[in-house]
């Protein structure tokens, strides 16, 4: 298993600073996500790690050999695709079987690398087909079986399920995650989607800018934000001025909406809210409410589906919530 070393990687395009000094380890072995918005610099780096894109300085390694030097086909990396990029006048095993081809691998251990990689993805069978009579997972799955079948050192996936609809995205990210894991290779995954880098990561570099905001696991990245950036990207928060909750403390604090509970559920040892009911909105096993305070502060509440308790536009209410789960931000 290959680690990943990034140090001090920059690129410009124009005026426009792409990546930012980047200073990065990823273990071997680990299941690393870049996350952040577009135009953050997550695929530029991602590419500069492929070798399709340059870097302007700095340097990066595959355990101790330095690869940015080197052309993008001699790094030994998988690359899976946004848009799948298979060939449509190949069939399934043609598309697999194109980087052992140029790689002048024999016929008879390229078909059987073929079939085990097709079997990995749950393909058996599939060899045949071409690329048209296939659905949109498939498609995928014939992507990660060309990246799988040429043994790569690490393995890059550049926002893999965007053109997937929702609940096929849930799917298979956790198929990626699970093959990622059965194999023990160094995965690098490019997403603009939170809860889709929470589900699947050991560990988060969340970019803005081109710098790096924040890294670490999933769980600190969403309960301990290192910026407001980083609390309003990682889903949705309350995002206050301390005294805002009655605190005297010169300070930005963030504060989860699930972290809020109705005063009547929650110990009498927490602080209190006051206000008025302003939204309610049902998203099936999840109930959002909005709630103006006195100061005219509108917080947000998330809570379980409570059919027992109904709450509408206009109702005066007491919520309440943890001391500790308040994170200060700079």
């Amino acid at each position: 298993m290959s680690g990943i070393v990034i140090k001090d990687a920059s690129r410009r395009f124009g005026s426009v600073q792409a990546v930012d000094h980047v200073d990065l380890t990823v273990e071997g072995g680990e299941f690393f996500t870049l996350l952040g918005p577009s135009g953050c610099g997550k695929t530029t780096l991602l590419r500069m790690i492929a070798g399709f894109c340059e870097l302007d300085s700095g340097e990066i390694l595959f355990g101790d050999t330095r690869i940015d030097r080197l052309s993008a086909h001699v790094r030994n990396i998988g690359m899976v695709f946004q848009n799948y990029a298979v060939f449509p006048n190949l069939t399934v095993a043609g598309n697999v079987a194109y980087g052992l081809m140029a790689r002048r691998v024999p016929a008879d251990e390229s078909a059987r690398r073929v079939e085990e990689a097709l079997a990995l993805v749950q393909l058996s069978g599939f060899g045949e087909r071409k690329p048209h009579q296939l659905s949109g997972g498939q498609l995928q799955r014939v992507a990660i079986a060309r990246a799988l079948v040429i043994r790569p050192q690490v393995l890059l996936f550049d926002e893999p399920l965007s053109n997937l609809d929702a609940r096929l995205r849930v799917s298979m990210r956790g198929e990626i995650r699970a093959l990622q894991k059965s194999l023990g290779i160094t995965a690098i995954y490019v997403t603009h989607d939170q809860e889709e880098a929470m589900s699947v990561s050991d560990r988060i570099a969340l970019m803005n800018a081109g710098k790096l905001e924040q890294v670490g696991v999933p769980a600190d990245i969403y309960r301990k934000p290192a910026s407001r950036f980083a609390a309003e990207f990682m889903g949705t928060t309350n995002l206050l001025e301390a005294r805002q909750l009655g605190l005297a403390a010169p300070v930005w604090v963030s504060l989860r909406p699930e972290a809020l509970r109705f005063a009547d559920e929650a110990p009498a040892d927490w602080p209190r809210l006051q206000g008025i009911v302003a939204r309610v909105e049902l998203l099936g096993p999840l109930t959002r409410i909005d709630v103006t305070l006195g100061s005219g502060t509108v917080i947000r509440m998330a809570t379980l589906d409570a059919p027992h308790r109904a709450v509408a536009v206009g109702d005066a209410v007491t919520l309440a919530y943890e001391h500790a789960r308040l994170t200060v931000v700079p």
